[in-house]
């Protein structure tokens, strides 16, 4: 019996988007016995480190938007939009051509619209995962005009859409399916990744996060020394005092289950590991990017972690708090059980039925 064969298209904004399809990739091979392709254009590295038995082929899939500090410049990514757009003839063109010569039988694509009108020219299925479209982030930023069309056309392509939880309502597919969280389970113990750390139990641990997305002068000048905690910090940082995560490190996940606290911009792999963990968070916003009212207002309703001012970040006054911020951790039991269930599997017993 022929394997099937799965593409995935991964957006090229940040690495929580690569972060969770890397879930999904295995529970794919696992499950469904799936020959799993990814197409990926920044974060190929690191999914190809992460995934030793998947091709991953490197080439952009969209732009995202561009960062200033912790706002969005939309000067900028309006710019690299129209030259993205300018090119989507082309790529459609190209990605028919591949699908068709690698023999793919379904299309998952996060949350890259192109590929939807690539397999509907086709005749293949096409699913998107997400919690948010980009048809929302450049609706939010510009209106409604004939970009936001064009991008909300390729949605409407699609056979359907796995909803992710702390979803926006992701109107422009035609069929959508709420699926619990994907995430990267924990491989290794709390007091392991602690003793790499220097740490014992008992020590505060507290991960700062940005993303590769933020703009990175965002932590530049900020206040280390905190009384009480430990900062842990990803591997692209240079922040004096705390405690990096390795470069090369691909499971990331097991890093922020050691932690007591999460202090990040509303990312959407590190939430949903925070809360596969148990890990209350303190997330600060993204000026102009509509999906954190989604992500920061779920949080919230679920009492395991609050909204954080930026300055604070810089200046460290939300550690004066950082016993009654480690107390949510007893909200985590109290939550929705959409927030408790497996999407892998969720997703893997979808597309099967599908295949």
């Amino acid at each position: 019996m022929k394997r099937p064969r799965i593409c995935i298209y991964v957006s090229d904004f940040g690495y929580g988007h690569a972060a969770r399809d890397i879930a999904l990739a295995r529970e794919l091979q696992e499950a469904l016995d799936a020959e799993v392709i990814v197409r990926a254009g920044s974060p190929a590295a690191f999914m190809s480190r992460s995934l030793p038995c998947v091709e991953v082929i490197s080439g952009q899939n969209d732009p995202g938007v561009v960062m200033e500090g912790a706002a969005v410049d939309w000067g900028r990514t309006f710019a690299a939009v129209e030259q993205w757009l300018a090119s989507w003839e082309d790529y459609i063109a190209a990605e028919k051509a591949f699908l068709r010569e690698r023999g793919i039988d379904l299309v998952l694509s996060d949350i890259t619209p192109q590929p939807f009108l690539a397999a509907e020219e086709l005749g293949i299925p096409s699913l998107g995962i997400s919690n948010f479209t980009w048809h929302l982030i450049y609706t939010h930023l510009v209106g409604k005009n004939e970009l936001t069309d064009r991008i909300a056309e390729a949605y409407r392509a699609a056979d359907g859409a796995l909803l992710l939880p702390l979803h926006e309502p992701m109107e422009v597919f035609r069929d959508r399916r709420e699926v619990g969280f994907v995430a990267r389970p924990v491989t290794r113990g709390r007091m392991e990744i602690r003793r790499l750390c220097g740490l014992s139990e008992g020590e505060p641990l507290v991960y700062l996060g940005g993303g590769q997305s933020l703009d990175p002068t965002v932590f530049r000048g900020i206040r280390t020394a905190l009384a009480g905690c430990t900062l842990l910090t990803p591997s692209w940082t240079t922040i004096p005092g705390a405690v990096r995560v390795p470069p090369g490190e691909t499971e990331t996940q097991d890093w922020i289950a050691a932690c007591d606290l999460v202090v990040s911009k509303p990312g959407y792999s590190t939430i949903s590991e925070a809360v596969q963990a148990g890990v209350p968070m303190l997330l600060f916003r993204r000026e102009g990017f509509a999906e954190d009212n989604y992500l920061i207002g779920g949080v919230e309703e679920m009492g395991i972690g609050r909204e954080l001012p930026a300055t604070a970040v810089l200046d460290g006054s939300w550690a004066d708090g950082l016993e009654s911020l480690m107390g949510l951790q007893e909200n985590f039991g109290q939550i929705d059980g959409l927030f408790k269930r497996d999407g892998k599997k969720e997703c893997s017993s979808i597309i099967g039925e599908i295949l």
